[in-house]
């Protein structure tokens, strides 16, 4: 249901004010070369055109501002797998037209499932899958216990089956429920995997006694929600043309049939800055007690959360906010007016 989507030309977006900066890593020319050299060779591109789409959404810069501390091993594949993870998910998100789209897509998850359960690719990968594997074998390498390995293939996992709950959603009913969609929205945004990382690409890694208290899940809970929905809103743009795409934005138009795509927006946006405030406001009760380490976490928590909204309006064309960032290593070092 995507009734009156012209009327969105008319709508004005928020500039998400944050409490944390962001900053680019001066690496980020390197990787970015790094990463289309990778791309190449596992023939993620079918053709130059895509090359060239995907050239502009500046994955690298994403990655140069999530993980500002992290070493080069690290930040590059977090880069590589930012495209990697980007490609399968505009090939899944909006397919759901019907069963045949739905069933090729699981064939692709569930490619992907087998992979990070059994550690091998099947007799005839799909595109992408090599890549996968190769990003899988990469961070086990450089994590420094399994643990850590394993609490990101298991947010892996969960997103994979997520998106094929989302599937169902999209081809059983017309609209979504906005509950339902904020439920499987947890896990269809595929935050939890970086976030699990967020320890280790900081000041080191966490306990499980750490991790998996009430508060660091929580914590988690609010910063995937922050992520996620200003993701949703600073791409509602594009998502609004897409028939079978849905975002928190397009969730909360179809929830009442008189609500205008400005008050979806507002509405959208009011959600993400009480989500923001409730990280805030846990975040700084929990540093008061804190290991180095779990602050360390908390740190890379709010880079992501900066990350994603200063990449979306300064660094990527993506979403048809700004043009792509340059490319000339003359600007490498120019900095940017970030949004605060």
């Amino acid at each position: 249901m995507r009734n009156n989507a012209d009327e969105f030309n008319q709508v004005s977006l928020p500039a998400f004010q944050l409490p944390w900066a962001s900053t680019v890593r001066p690496d980020v020319h390197a990787i970015h070369a790094e990463l289309f050299e990778w791309s190449a060779r596992h023939e993620l591109f079918r053709n130059e055109l895509e090359r060239d789409r995907y050239e502009s959404h500046r994955f690298a810069w994403l990655a140069a501002r999530y993980c500002p501390r992290a070493d080069r091993v690290f930040a590059q594949w977090s880069a590589d797998f930012l495209q990697w993870f980007f490609m399968l998910d505009d090939v899944t998100d909006g397919l759901a037209e019907g069963p045949q789209h739905a069933t090729a897509v699981v064939g692709k998850l569930t490619a992907m499932l087998d992979v990070v359960d059994f550690d091998e690719m099947g007799t005839q990968p799909v595109r992408g899958e090599t890549a996968w594997w190769d990003l899988c074998r990469r961070l086990k390498a450089w994590v420094p216990a399994t643990e850590n390995y394993q609490r990101w293939a298991n947010s892996m996992r969960l997103w994979l089956l997520s998106v094929g709950l989302q599937l169902f959603d999209q081809v059983c009913a017309d609209r979504s429920n906005p509950s339902s969609y904020v439920s499987y929205r947890r896990y269809t945004a595929g935050l939890s995997p970086f976030i699990a990382l967020a320890d280790v690409a900081n000041a080191g890694p966490i306990t499980a006694e750490e991790f998996y208290s009430p508060e660091v899940r929580r914590l988690e809970q609010l910063a995937v929600n922050v992520i996620a929905w200003s993701n949703d809103v600073l791409s509602a743009g594009v998502e609004v043309q897409q028939p079978s795409a849905r975002s928190l934005v397009t969730v909360l138009k179809e929830a009442e049939l008189d609500r205008s795509w400005q008050e979806a927006i507002d509405l959208a946006a009011d959600q993400t800055y009480a989500e923001i405030a409730a990280f805030a406001q846990l975040a700084e009760t929990v540093r008061h007690v804190a290991s180095p380490n779990l602050a360390g976490w908390i740190d890379g928590c709010q880079d992501w959360i900066a990350a994603t909204v200063n990449w979306s309006v300064l660094d990527s064309a993506r979403y048809g906010l700004t043009a792509a960032a340059s490319l000339d290593d003359r600007e490498a070092h120019k900095s940017h007016d970030e949004l605060r």
